[in-house]
């Protein structure tokens, strides 16, 4: 049986592929052009990578394709800033095309996640977008799954021709705030992303509407039906939790937004932001639950709990927060409680509370074993259930003493990173 090739060993190959064609045999080799020559060195993304994508499908693998991590704008965190010193790369529409249909010959991926720097005008750069797009899904009727990263400033005709051929798009809005974000990246507009973003979200929304009366998915014109999504960067702007998912709900609002990302700041060397703390990686994990409540779990914005700081407090997760905050709500009796009111207990996530009340329909619910069958955290839950009146569980909630808080970080080394894990997501 052959070996199974590593993840370094998979790359070379595919970089091979981005070399120009040319005639000769086929054991000739044909050297990468110079700007190629130092991918490996051109950041996280080397400037490429393999990444589960899951949904509520079979997860599916993406080649993440970083274009270009050249970039005319000089944004304080940015690990691709313009006036930081490192090799730069660029595959160009046809190089990229190769590389993706090599990999997915292999087996190695089946779809395409595709982000980049923006070394010259937005509307260039969106060009090449497109390039890439038609050539995939025209010239070789590629209809998987394509995940295209919008650049802000992009032409509106533009803006329609990537959403009509990608399967999902999204934006980066970095801060919540156009006032934040200017003072870590003074070359980008707020309300320019934003403009981008309704663009985009309109034709979504109409492909979305269109489906859902019927009209069958077109595998190479998606129109960006997976939906859209946005990312924010936490704590390298003083924007509070609070602004930060007041933000993420007023664009939920407007509907086309499959959810958001946060990634957690972390200083990059070589940066204006070299020295400034990181972000504790707990309140990015914090965010991405308070969003999960709000988008699945039916929680109102004004339900969330934030400290007096605006931040969501990191000792305990939103859902716990809550639940401690309205002692009026429980317990709640597992053998009659809507799935509403199930949702809404600490360790019962939304297929559990389906199964609890399908479940009970023809069967007799005797105790925490059963709910433990039903995927319920028994440990974190109990507390807060009766069984016909009984109390499952003597202890609402215990939390663990500790020397300080989580977002103290006492002793904590303070890292300086080349990238940031969460800069291409």
């Amino acid at each position: 049986m052959p070996r199974e090739l590593e993840l370094s060993e998979k790359l070379e190959i595919l970089m091979s592929l981005a070399a120009e064609d040319r005639e000769g045999p086929p054991e000739t080799a044909r050297p990468l052009p110079p700007r190629l020559r130092h991918a490996a060195e051109a950041g996280a993304l080397r400037p490429l990578n393999i990444r589960v994508l899951r949904g509520s499908g079979r997860p599916i693998k993406l080649l993440r394709i970083l274009m270009t991590n050249a970039c005319a704008l000089n944004c304080h965190y940015c690990p691709m800033r313009r006036d930081r010193a490192m090799r730069r790369t660029l595959l160009k529409p046809e190089e990229l095309v190769r590389i993706f249909l090599g990999a997915l010959r292999r087996g190695w991926c089946e779809g395409l996640f595709i982000t980049t720097g923006i070394p010259a005008r937005p509307e260039k750069v969106t060009d090449d977008l497109i390039a890439v797009l038609e050539m995939l899904r025209v010239r070789h009727k590629f209809a998987g799954y394509i995940h295209v990263k919008l650049v802000p400033g992009a032409e509106q005709a533009q803006v329609e021709r990537i959403t009509a051929l990608a399967s999902r798009v999204s934006v980066n809005l970095e801060a919540a705030c156009g006032d934040t974000l200017q003072t870590v990246a003074p070359e980008k507009q707020l309300a320019t992303t934003l403009v981008t973003l309704e663009r985009a979200r309109r034709i979504v929304v109409a492909n979305r509407a269109e489906e859902r009366a019927g009209r069958p998915r077109d595998g190479q014109h998606p129109g960006g039906v997976a939906g859209m999504t946005m990312q924010f960067v936490v704590g390298a702007t003083p924007d509070s939790d609070r602004t930060i998912l007041g933000r993420v709900t007023s664009l939920y609002a407007g509907g086309g937004i499959h959810h958001a990302h946060f990634s957690a700041f972390r200083p990059i060397r070589d940066t204006p932001m070299e020295g400034a703390p990181a972000a504790p990686v707990l309140r990015e994990h914090r965010l991405y639950q308070a969003d999960w409540l709000l988008r699945t779990y039916g929680f109102a914005p004004n339900e969330v709990v934030y400290e007096d700081s605006g931040n969501l407090p990191l000792a305990m997760d939103p859902k716990a927060a809550w639940a401690l905050a309205h002692p009026e709500s429980f317990p709640v009796d597992v053998s009659s409680a809507s799935y509403e009111r199930l949702v809404r207990v600490p360790g019962i996530g939304p297929r559990s509370a389906r199964r609890i009340v399908d479940e009970r329909r023809r069967s007799v619910i005797r105790g925490l074993s059963d709910l433990r069958q039903f995927g319920v955290v028994t440990n974190r839950a109990g507390g807060f259930l009766t069984l016909r009146g009984r109390r499952l569980q003597s202890v609402r909630w215990a939390q663990q003493l500790a020397l300080w808080r989580p977002e103290d970080e006492v002793g904590a080394r303070h890292e300086v990173y080349d990238f940031s894990p969460g800069t291409f997501r």
